[in-house]
């Protein structure tokens, strides 16, 4: 289980990296470069909260923005995703502090006081229905590239509150841009000509939209976008 990658990715989020941390993502980026000390990495197991700590959305002090490039994260990093249950549906503990019994509530639907319920939406919110229709999407893109669980893993050095990475095998090439700025940003392709060289076009698998990468690739305020590259 890489504990040190869940504590680097909630302390990069939350911008509590430490002085000594210039740029934001340099704690996340200097947790995935110390992989070689794992004989595979790809067999590791990552997650952003499990039944022992305080919900991630709680940890992300209930931000629904980062929640959603937490698990985008988690989702296509090198490693084997743990997804604890009701995190789709931002279960949290707030205010309660390590509190085991709220940790561990039951999932909303089918018993018999229950006000929402998780599994058809009825009474969820605005925020728990968007995250749990994105993660759905986000999980059944995934089964459909295994470059995810298979591929190789190429990062870059985080600039301007940008962090890049890239997994790719000889089929396919997939990047993620996290944005943790608060306007829309825009990535010059040719930062990143080491893996992108001779690549022309993207695909958005969240809008579906394709982009020319050699225009510049936009990126959402405070997201992290995944593009297939073709």
């Amino acid at each position: 289980m890489d504990f040190p990658l869940q504590a680097a990715l909630v302390q990069s989020l939350n911008g509590e990296e430490g002085e000594s941390y210039n740029a934001p993502f340099t704690k996340l980026y200097e947790a995935l470069a110390n992989d070689f000390v794992y004989p595979d990495p790809n067999q590791i197991l990552v997650m952003g909260d499990n039944h022992d700590m305080d919900r991630l959305f709680m940890q992300l002090k209930q931000d629904v923005a980062l929640t959603k490039m937490a698990l985008t994260y988690l989702l296509t990093i090198r490693g084997i995703p743990q997804i604890y249950y009701g995190t789709e549906i931002l279960m949290d503990n707030t205010p309660h502090h390590k509190n085991d019994g709220l940790i561990r509530s039951d999932f909303p639907g089918g018993w018999k006081d229950d006000i929402a319920n998780g599994f058809t939406g009825e009474g969820l919110n605005a925020d728990q229905q968007s995250v749990q229709v994105y993660l759905k999407h986000l999980l059944n893109w995934r089964k459909q590239n295994s470059v995810i669980a298979n591929g190789q893993t190429l990062h870059f050095a985080p600039f301007d509150g940008i962090y890049v990475y890239f997994r790719y095998n000889k089929e396919k090439t997939v990047m993620v841009v996290m944005n943790k700025n608060d306007k829309e940003v825009t990535v010059d392709a040719k930062r990143f000509a080491e893996i992108l060289k001779g690549k022309t076009h993207a695909l958005n698998i969240i809008s579906n939209k394709q982009i020319d990468i050699e225009s510049g690739i936009y990126v959402s305020p405070k997201s992290a976008t995944v593009f297939v590259i073709n």
